[in-house]
């Protein structure tokens, strides 16, 4: 898989690799990046952004609780 010249399936040298830590880490800041750009830029507003993460967080427990 290919975006913008970019191979997906390279082979990572040991070097390269991140623990988890700094994955969740990368992702939380991309997320909130994110999130503010649409903010900002009036898209969603924060009440509705935090409207929305109660509303997911609602969901994961239900969901949990069916397990």
């Amino acid at each position: 898989m290919h975006y913008k010249g970019v191979s997906m399936a390279k082979k990572l040298s040991p070097n390269e690799l991140v623990d988890f830590k700094e994955l969740l880490m990368a992702n939380s800041i991309q997320v909130d990046a994110l999130c503010l750009l649409l903010i900002e830029k009036g898209i969603i507003t924060f009440d509705e952004f935090f409207q929305k993460i109660k509303e997911v967080q609602r969901e994961c427990e239900n969901k949990k609780a069916e397990v």
